[in-house]
C-alpha cells in the first residue's frame, strides 16, 4: 500500500507541474525527482501517464515540452 501511495503522489507532483507549465521530459524529471521519487519510479509513472493519455508532446520535435490534456487535469482534480 505504501508504494502505491508513493507513486499517486509522483504522479500527482508530475501533473501539477505540466498543469502549471510545459516542460520537457528531463527538466520535468530533475524537478520531481528532487521532490520525491527516484528516476526509476519517474519513468515507470511517466510512461503510464503519456501511454494512458494524461500527458502529451506539444510538438512532434524530438526535445518538444510536454503538456497536461483534460484527461490529465481530471486525474489531477481527482487525486487532490
Amino acid at each position: 500500500m505504501r508504494r502505491l501511495d508513493e507513486r499517486l503522489r509522483l504522479a500527482m507532483a508530475v501533473l501539477k507541474e505540466l498543469n502549471r507549465q510545459p516542460v520537457c521530459r528531463t527538466e520535468l524529471e530533475k524537478r520531481t525527482v528532487k521532490k520525491l521519487g527516484t528516476h526509476a519510479t519517474f519513468e515507470g509513472i511517466f510512461h503510464y501517464l503519456v501511454n494512458n493519455g494524461y500527458v502529451k508532446k506539444s510538438e512532434a520535435r524530438h526535445r518538444a515540452p510536454y503538456v497536461i490534456t483534460e484527461k490529465g487535469v481530471k486525474l489531477l482534480e481527482a487525486l487532490q
